[in-house]
């Protein structure tokens, strides 16, 4: 049950922070995502919601059905620079050994 905390507070932070800007010269960490809570510099949809099934049974409530969630296999390659829409619209985390990868429709 600790775990499936976790993991939920982890989804919870990525999904939270989908369409904030980030501060590169500073941190790219979650913690560091740029306005207040609920503000965002891309529009998403918060009042048509869904239940969102994240992994191991591990459901979170009134998400965006702007948001989906990816649980295939990732292969990173180096991209270079991102122009400013690429890098605002995904944002990955790793929960019980899974890359998840939330985006915007």
């Amino acid at each position: 049950m600790e775990d499936n905390a976790a993991a939920f507070h982890t989804i919870l932070n990525s999904i939270q922070a989908l369409g904030k800007g980030f501060d590169v010269n500073f941190d790219t960490r979650l913690l560091y995502c740029k306005g207040v809570a609920g503000s965002r510099i891309v529009e998403v949809d918060e009042e048509h919601t869904k239940d969102l099934l994240v992994c191991d049974g591990v459901v979170v409530n009134d998400v965006s059905r702007d948001i989906r969630c990816s649980q295939e296999t990732i292969q990173r390659e180096s991209s270079g620079v991102c122009n400013f829409y690429e890098g605002i619209s995904c944002g990955s985390s790793r929960v019980n050994g899974l890359d998840l990868i939330f985006f915007l429709a």
